[in-house]
């Protein structure tokens, strides 16, 4: 059963410095041809059963406020029965009707770029809303009944010292909010920060920056569910947990990726492509069981309950601990990874050690 819809808004008024997702420059006319694609899609899809929608981008809310609307009337008959209806959004794009309208069309859940409080650094990432801003913005939303709101908090960035990044958690959690993702800096090459040769921190920093976060967090009444996200008791995102999970998923949009059964596919990342052929992606089934198994484990991994074995073993039929058992007796040993009851999970240890404990699962 598909449990999400994920709709991929490629257009932003500027470009952040780090950013590597699918993006162009936002050009009304552009847009405009856009929104038919997108309808195409989603009249060509065969779309039920879901019970989230996630509109990321991109900067979704940089669309003007008729093209907003209209992106809404068309998720209109898939969202009436959602529990969870997200959209990103960055401050600077939004205005009073705007929140009227996410608030119309029954959005309930907000994701606000936010990266850091401080403004040297916002400027160094091309970044356009101030804390200030971000506060105001939030403050906006309680006002037309929106409360459940989500801040993205960047890490390891160029310069940042660990005393700066407590100093920004301490900031963060005065505001009104019940989710918080964070993410270390990672520079690709195709960025303007790839191209000037802007490095993060060592890892040794980034490993600290993230273990003292999660205390602080934890302390603050965020737990941690995911290897990036925390949350207050009772919202965590529904619709991320489905990608975690490793359900089914819809992906509407340039450069959106989806799952369906046995394979995955990912829309074409060309914006000018997708208008004139909105049905084009790469269909990428799993190569075999094992491939599947593994995406699945490196998905499971990544949510602090980790890998839920008996359903793992009836969905493959399979014994995982079995399969695995040198890779995972070596990890027990080291404790990177433990067995809680019919869970095999991180440990608080192993989560930072994520990618090299799935590279001893692909051997």
């Amino acid at each position: 059963m598909t449990k999400g819809l994920y709709i991929h808004v490629p257009f932003c008024k500027t470009i952040c410095y780090y950013c590597d997702f699918c993006h162009i420059g936002y050009n009304e006319q552009i847009v405009d041809k856009w929104l038919i694609a997108l309808a195409s899609q989603l009249n060509n899809t065969d779309i039920e059963d879901i019970d989230s929608i996630y509109i990321g981008g991109g900067t979704p809310n940089c669309l003007n406020n008729e093209q907003l609307e209209t992106l809404f009337k068309l998720l209109e008959p898939y969202s009436k029965n959602v529990k969870e209806y997200t959209i990103e959004i960055n401050a600077e794009s939004m205005n009073d009707e705007k929140y009227h309208l996410l608030k119309k069309y029954n959005i309930n859940r907000i994701s606000i770029g936010l990266e850091s409080t401080d403004d040297k650094m916002l400027k160094l990432l091309n970044r356009k809303s101030s804390f200030v801003d971000i506060k105001n913005c939030i403050n906006s939303f309680i006002d037309v009944g929106i409360n459940n709101i989500s801040i993205d908090l960047m890490y390891s960035l160029p310069n940042q010292t660990l005393k700066d990044f407590m100093y920004d958690i301490d900031l963060v959690l005065t505001l009104p909010i019940k989710h918080i993702s964070i993410y270390a800096l990672t520079i690709e090459e195709n960025t303007v920060f790839g191209r000037k040769g802007i490095k993060s921190q060592d890892d040794d920093i980034e490993a600290d920056m993230y273990l003292q976060a999660i205390d602080k967090f934890e302390q603050a009444g965020f737990k941690q569910y995911e290897i990036s996200n925390y949350a207050k008791e009772g919202y965590q995102s529904i619709h991320n947990l489905h990608y975690w999970h490793f359900d089914d998923f819809y992906g509407i949009g340039p450069g959106a990726s989806g799952k369906i059964d046995y394979y995955l596919y990912d829309n074409t990342r060309n914006v000018k492509e997708y208008i004139q052929n909105p049905q084009s992606k790469d269909i990428m089934p799993f190569a075999d069981k094992d491939e599947e198994m593994f995406e699945h484990i490196m998905m499971n991994l990544r949510l602090v309950e980790g890998i839920d074995i008996i359903k793992f073993n009836e969905r493959y039929n399979i014994d995982i601990i079995a399969k695995y058992k040198k890779v995972i007796d070596d990890l027990l040993s080291k404790n990177l990874l433990s067995i809680e009851g019919n869970f095999l999970k991180c440990t608080k240890q192993g989560l930072p050690l994520l990618n090299s404990i799935l590279t001893q699962f692909m051997d």
